[in-house]
């Protein structure tokens, strides 16, 4: 009675657009005026657009934080920080012509500091990813950010106490299984040097910045969604808008309070090439986000996390090429054990709802739109 209940409720929506003239923002679709073709040619170009853009960041993050200034004989861009600044000013930009164009209800229940939280675990989850670069590869990096599951599933129930599905637990097992495979064959990692007495490799490092970006990570998503569950009139545009401009402030003020601002405004003037990878990473990375927002309100979870694991597939084998990466035997065993898993979780998500969302994401589903988000977006 409920499902019949909304059903009508959207189908009254839509009839009374109608009527009033309704005409669709750029930013949705409506059914009634566009074609199932022309859905999903929308589709297509997501699809098309989300790997792109997000398969170009991942190759000039990887550039930048692991090749040298010229190439082969310069220096190393070091400063994490100003990658992080970078992306949420842009971001703070995009959200800020979010909330213009779009013009969402304003939440009168947030207080401001409540924003701080998501913003420095986003912040700091972002550093730890970027340094963790310097001990693993690039292709580790990318297949162990599919291990979100298992710390979002334990800070939901820490701060949300929330329930999950039997299949959760086992794929994250899986997932978990596949990484380590992966990982100890491919980076070379001694998991015997914790108990023989042997020196660790650096890719332990890399290893504990890893699972601190997921701990941070995780955190975000999960104080996000427990805001939305607070907070009924808050808009995910207004909270990524909030969100992002704590985090630029903050950022900001770590650059200048560990004083890599000069240095690394001094690295960039003195380098000409590293500034078309400055500009195309900010447009990746801001475009990237508005293709995720833009995808899930309107297609829904399921299409958009098919999308994104052929992206975590492309990023991969991209970094191959250009950067000589091996993958061996156990590592391509394991790489195909965690996207097996990945799909398997999709296929029993995608049970219980179309595969596409025809008539978009209704504008009360802030609390789906940002679990989905977060799940995926590791800038």
């Amino acid at each position: 009675a409920t499902s019949g209940t909304m059903a009508t409720s959207r189908n009254t929506k839509r009839a009374s657009r109608k009527r009033k003239g309704y005409k669709p923002q750029f930013l949705e679709f409506d059914q009634d005026r566009l074609s199932k073709a022309q859905v999903v040619q929308r589709l297509l170009f997501c699809s098309f657009m989300l790997n792109v853009t997000f398969v170009a960041w991942g190759v000039l993050q990887e550039r930048m934080l692991t090749r040298r200034y010229p190439r082969y004989t310069g220096d190393y861009f070091t400063y994490s920080y100003a990658l992080v600044f970078t992306n949420r000013f842009w971001t703070l930009i995009m959200s800020g012509f979010l909330l213009f164009y779009l013009k969402p209800r304003m939440s009168k229940t947030t207080v401001i500091y409540e924003y701080s939280f998501p913003s420095i675990s986003n912040m700091l989850s972002s550093w730890c990813q970027y340094e963790a670069l310097r001990y693993v590869s690039f292709p580790a990096t990318t297949l162990f950010k599919s291990f979100k599951l298992a710390p979002v599933m334990a800070m939901g129930k820490i701060l949300g106490n929330k329930t999950y599905p039997p299949y959760d637990y086992y794929v994250a097992v899986m997932i978990g299984v596949g990484i380590t495979m992966f990982m100890s064959s491919t980076d070379e990692l001694n998991l015997q040097a914790m108990t023989n007495g042997a020196e660790p490799s650096a890719a332990w490092t890399g290893v504990m910045l890893l699972f601190l970006f997921l701990f941070f990570d995780s955190f975000t998503s999960q104080f996000q969604s427990r805001m939305f569950q607070r907070h009924a009139d808050l808009s995910m545009v207004e909270l990524m808008f909030a969100t992002s401009a704590f985090s630029t402030a903050l950022s900001a003020i770590t650059l200048v309070h560990t004083n890599e601002l000069t240095p690394a405004l001094n690295f960039v003037y003195a380098h000409s090439e590293i500034h078309l990878h400055f500009f195309m990473f900010s447009i990746c990375s801001t475009i990237g986000q508005l293709l995720i927002f833009y995808t899930i309100k309107n297609f829904g979870a399921v299409v958009f996390t098919l999308i994104m694991t052929t992206r975590i597939l492309l990023s991969i084998a991209l970094s191959c090429l250009m950067y000589g990466h091996q993958i061996t035997g156990l590592g391509f065993i394991g790489l195909m054990m965690v996207l097996s898993a990945v799909l398997y979780r999709i296929k029993r998500k995608a049970e219980t709802q179309q595969l596409i969302k025809w008539q978009g994401m209704e504008d009360d589903k802030g609390l789906e739109l940002v679990q989905e988000w977060h799940e995926h977006l590791d800038m």
